[in-house]
């Protein structure tokens, strides 16, 4: 009876001692697990609410695992295409949480190294309040001085950024009444804001207060022509003489042989 009590407290012993070791080494991997460093992405400076993510913007840094946020990214594409909804200070996580979509601005539009730049039009040098945000226009002035006037392209294929204080356009669905005066889709606009270099800019605000007049480019014309200045002189000279237009090759196949018109 007595060495079947001492068995049966031999293997209560080791059955505890057994369970305080597994009790003891889950602690200790837990507490192992908590101090292992984690590589997460921190901000280098501070980063401002309404930006995109660039790689000069954060650095990788070994977090403890228990300082780690559920949150934390770890890798850019996380958030590629979102921007900050609040401000990131030097050294903070970089959180998913903290990006969206955001608001359409017109800063989000801008390409590096443009610069948003507004002209005054009318419906005559607005080519007819038509332009559309997205749209490339070049720009046409005519300087007159004392002695001679001269008209001149100032820049070509110029980006459209806005017209009046739309972003983009959108055709609004068709209305009951056809006299709705509210309709903002088919009113004009006074405005039209364009993406320039800081150099342009300053050609621009130079030429304020001389006629400027936007020539629409079609969709997929993005060529740089050389035209040069022309003067009163040089126009009238022109006029009654006419160039034929080039026209695009047509292939006309006849019994088998080619010949182009």
């Amino acid at each position: 009876m007595n060495n079947r009590k001492s068995v049966i407290a031999l293997v209560i012993g080791i059955l505890s001692g057994g369970l305080a070791f597994y009790i003891l080494y889950q602690n200790a991997s837990e507490i192992d697990q908590k101090a292992t460093p984690v590589q997460v992405l921190v901000a280098s400076d501070y980063i401002p609410a309404g930006v995109f993510l660039g790689p000069n913007m954060v650095e990788k840094k070994p977090v403890p695992g228990s300082y780690v946020s559920p949150s934390a990214i770890r890798d850019l594409k996380e958030v590629d295409g979102l921007m900050t909804l609040v401000p990131i200070s030097a050294g903070e996580q970089i959180l998913s949480n903290k990006f969206g979509v955001g608001e359409e601005t017109l800063a989000l539009a801008l390409n590096p190294g443009y610069r948003a730049y507004t002209l005054a039009v009318d419906e005559t040098s607005g080519v007819g309040n038509l332009v559309r945000p997205g749209n490339h226009v070049d720009i046409l002035t005519k300087v007159e001085t004392d002695k001679r006037s001269v008209t001149s392209f100032v820049f070509q294929n110029v980006q459209v950024l806005a017209v009046g204080q739309k972003l983009n356009w959108k055709s609004s669905p068709a209305k009951n009444t056809s006299t709705d005066a509210s309709n903002d889709d088919d009113a004009g606009y006074s405005t039209v804001t364009l993406a320039v270099t800081p150099e342009q800019a300053e050609t621009l605000m130079d030429l304020e207060g001389r006629p400027l007049r936007l020539v629409l480019r079609g969709p997929n014309d993005d060529e740089i022509v050389s035209v040069p200045s022309q003067s009163e002189s040089d126009v009238l000279a022109k006029l009654g003489h006419f160039v034929p237009a080039a026209r695009p090759g047509i292939q006309i196949i006849r019994g088998g042989s080619k010949s182009g018109e």
